[in-house]
């Protein structure tokens, strides 16, 4: 075991005999000399070199999760299949009782097929490498495992009916029971997340190899995930000011210890030698994943190819061309008209309370910078006071972030009652969805700047301006206000570099997820 690190697993002590506890500046990723935020970091098992905390075992909390995948996909799949049932039997319909009882025990045969498919393809499992899978990553997955039950249930149908001279289970039934499933199913198991998360099962667990300020900012980026909990950090030779759960020898007793799912490298000071061969005998055993050293050229679009038997990350060229942002463009009017013609009673709604609760307009304007470094006006709804830009001077030292953007953290006092809701939820973006129909803005894209923070953009983060800005998007949905300038200008360039309508639809999709959170948001 470590010396002077981590004792035993029994007794479950971190031991920081040669270095204190993470500073601030280490928890912050960067030099900067102030205390994180509350939300910043989440570390289980760092906490001021108290007992390490005891996860639910692997096999329990794996259970707990499936037990909960499955039982959310079999309600699921009832509610749509008796909506399609409802449809295709609706009352006056002079369908026999025994055909309806037919199709309902059908129905429920469907349910046990769908199930047993989800299994075949890994939907209830958690493989090494799959660990932080989510309801939208899965959608592929949950497609064609609906297509086979479908054609499987086809069958069994066919067969049933000819043996009983009569039609059963109607395909059309099939058809809109699995249309429906496309979305039900998803929204279902995002929800089970959500909750095995508020009850602590379920999360990964992640082991960072490395320690100092990158193994800090890497704490920092993972913190923003809800999915995540960090338990500590390993190294042979810990940079000052880092508090480690033990050396690289102790990578395989840690990992049993403390149930880890996952070890990230970060840049340990270790040989490499000894690195790897601790690392290749874990690595059956649980995902391994690598950051880069250079990071921040890479997008998730880049590739690792082979040459001559080496490993290589390719950069991916970062370009939107004209077919992607026609997709784009369709992909936002489509969206955007639909949400905005379902939205128009909770817009009204809305617009009342404002003219009721406090007097002024009902919508904020403002000049932002769009694409091009083109000045448009973006509309909100207005959620403070009518002098609240004249005030503003006075609160100028209680700005929670860095930088030129202006936020007070704990409650802005030039804010309305109502407005501190509708900022908290993000209500008040929703008439942005004028701007989008417009065509100044876009459903997901990088946040649009006053004019004063946009001057102050330089190198490759200008490259934001070559797409419109969005709604929602990557920091976003990421840490939102608790971030650093530098970290939403890396977000900004990596979402224009690795576009994709698939990048976009994913985002849109756990927005409302990040809404309801409430994390970041000031």
């Amino acid at each position: 075991m470590a010396k002077g690190y981590f004792n035993s697993a029994t007794s479950g002590q971190l031991i920081t005999s040669r270095t204190p506890p993470f500073s601030s500046d280490v928890l912050d990723g960067e030099a900067r000399g102030r205390a994180p935020t509350p939300q910043a970091v989440r570390v289980s098992a760092l906490s001021a070199g108290g007992p390490l905390a005891r996860p639910l075992g692997k096999g329990r909390a794996s259970f707990r999760s499936r037990l909960a995948l499955v039982a959310s996909d079999m309600v699921a799949l009832t509610l749509c299949l008796f909506a399609a049932l409802y449809l295709v039997h609706q009352p006056g319909n002079d369908s026999p009782d025994s055909a309806l009882l037919a199709d309902v025990v059908l129905s429920l045969s469907l349910i046990a097929i769908v199930v047993v498919s989800f299994s075949f393809n890994s939907l209830y499992s958690k493989l090494p490498g799959q660990v932080l899978k989510s309801s939208f990553t899965e959608l592929h997955d949950i497609v064609y495992s609906l297509g086979v039950a479908g054609c499987v249930i086809l069958g069994i149908g066919h067969l049933f009916g000819s043996l009983q001279r009569q039609a059963t289970l109607e395909p059309v039934t099939i058809v809109i029971a699995l249309l429906f499933a496309v979305v039900v199913i998803p929204t279902g198991r995002a929800v089970s997340r959500a909750v095995l998360r508020a009850a602590k099962i379920g999360k990964c667990r992640v082991l960072i190899v490395g320690s100092g300020m990158m193994a800090g900012r890497l704490i920092r980026y993972l913190s923003w995930d809800p999915r995540i909990t960090v338990v500590g950090c390993v190294d042979d030779d810990p940079a000052p000011g880092t508090a480690v759960l033990g050396t690289i020898e102790d990578l395989s007793q840690l990992v049993e210890d403390l149930d880890v799912d996952q070890v990230m490298v970060g840049f340990s000071r270790t040989h490499p030698a000894e690195a790897i061969l601790r690392l290749q005998r874990l690595n059956d055993h649980v995902a391994i994943s690598i950051v880069p050293r250079y990071f921040e050229l890479l997008t998730w679009r880049s590739a690792v190819k082979e040459i001559a038997g080496l490993a290589l990350i390719d950069v991916a060229p970062a370009r939107l061309n004209l077919g992607s942002r026609t997709v784009k463009r369709t992909c936002d009017l489509v969206l955007g008209s639909l949400l905005l013609l379902f939205g128009l009673p909770g817009l009204a709604a809305i617009a009342i309370a404002i003219k009721m609760t406090s007097p002024g307009p009902v919508f904020f304007r403002q000049e932002r910078v769009g694409k091009d470094n083109r000045p448009f006006m973006i509309y909100k709804f207005r959620t403070m006071t009518q002098d609240a830009e004249d005030v503003r001077s006075q609160f100028e030292n209680s700005n929670g972030v860095e930088g030129p953007l202006f936020k007070i953290r704990r409650g802005d006092p030039r804010a309305t009652q109502l407005g501190r809701f509708l900022r908290r939820t993000s209500l008040d973006e929703v008439p942005q969805l004028f701007n989008v129909l417009r065509g100044d803005m876009a459903l997901v894209g990088p946040r649009p700047l006053v004019p004063a923070e946009a001057i102050t953009i330089n190198g490759s983060a200008r490259r934001r301006f070559e797409v419109r800005p969005g709604m929602t998007g990557l920091w976003q949905v990421s840490g939102r206000s608790e971030m650093t300038d530098d970290e939403r200008w890396r977000l900004d360039y990596l979402y224009v570099a690795s576009w994709s309508i698939w990048w976009d639809l994913r985002i849109l999709w756990i927005t409302p997820a990040r809404v309801f959170r409430g994390h970041g948001a000031f």
